[in-house]
């Protein structure tokens, strides 16, 4: 486990800097002997994505004020973590902080995406923006078809590499506040946002095409994949971020039910799709 700690001297905690790390946090972040602690904490948090409001100065402020700190996600590195620091008690000129990484909670194992609880983390975030500067958020949920038989008749391993590519193509068409997730199996999600959005013309222009591409597979060329995308948006459909998950989830059953390779807009009335 990543351990620092930190001393001042004087009266100005702004001044405490790195005198201990352990290891385990010199192989995370590299040596930051001697840095101040609020640059420490801009380091840990550098390429956040889940809390990019706050900055190295605000956390220092909050530990100071609150005596301690914990649950603050960053990024670095393509890993993710959690932080916890406090003041020690027994010595009130010394920091110490914890940090936990959590790359294997957030991130797909197989396409080093954006797995479920990052992306809900994520989705979650982007809705309460929306609400305060009124705007649109998109859902576009897509589920693969003519995956199995790949899988059956190349092997697994072939289905992971075609899993990984699609992605890689998925994760180039969006712009970089955006998100491509996978949610498990053959599901992917992507998040849209923004002016001037239309999520069903990205999804028929951009994505169908981007995943019926054919794939160069150990020398084989697999041409056979496709998708059904079901779309949802907020706040015109819900305002929630699990119902705006469930809808495009359902809509994308009702794309199926047509025949796949389409795309479906969720209208009322959809909501049981998938148990037909």
């Amino acid at each position: 486990m990543p351990v620092l700690g930190a001393r001042w001297l004087g009266d100005d905690p702004h001044t405490a800097s790195v005198f201990f790390q352990n290891n385990s946090f010199i192989n995370l972040f590299g040596d930051l002997s001697g840095q101040r602690m609020q640059d420490v904490f801009e380091t840990i948090l550098r390429g956040n994505e889940v809390r990019d409001e706050i900055s190295g100065h605000d956390l220092f402020t909050a530990l100071l004020e609150k005596g301690q700190v914990r649950h603050v996600q960053g990024a670095l590195a393509n890993k993710r973590v959690e932080l916890f620091a406090s003041i020690q008690e027994a010595s009130p000129k010394t920091i110490q902080v914890t940090v936990f990484d959590t790359t294997y909670h957030y991130f797909d194992s197989l396409t080093a995406i954006p797995g479920r609880a990052l992306f809900f983390d994520r989705l979650k975030l982007e809705l309460l923006r929306a609400v305060r500067e009124k705007a649109e958020v998109h859902l576009c949920f897509i589920d693969l078809d003519g995956f199995k038989p790949i899988n059956d008749q190349y092997g697994h391993q072939a289905g992971d590499k075609v899993l990984r590519e699609v992605a890689r193509r998925l994760q180039q068409l969006i712009r970089r506040h955006e998100t491509v997730a996978r949610l498990g199996g053959d599901e992917f999600v992507i998040m849209l946002s923004g002016q001037g959005v239309d999520p069903v013309a990205f999804a028929e222009n951009k994505i169908l095409p981007t995943i019926s591409d054919p794939y160069r597979i150990n020398k084989t060329s697999i041409d056979t994949l496709r998708a059904s995308i079901g779309v949802a948006s907020f706040p015109w459909i819900a305002a929630k971020a699990d119902e705006l998950v469930s809808y495009a989830d359902d809509a994308m059953y009702v794309a199926k039910g047509r025949g796949k390779n389409q795309v479906v807009l969720f209208e009322p009335g959809m909501e049981s799709a998938k148990y037909r």
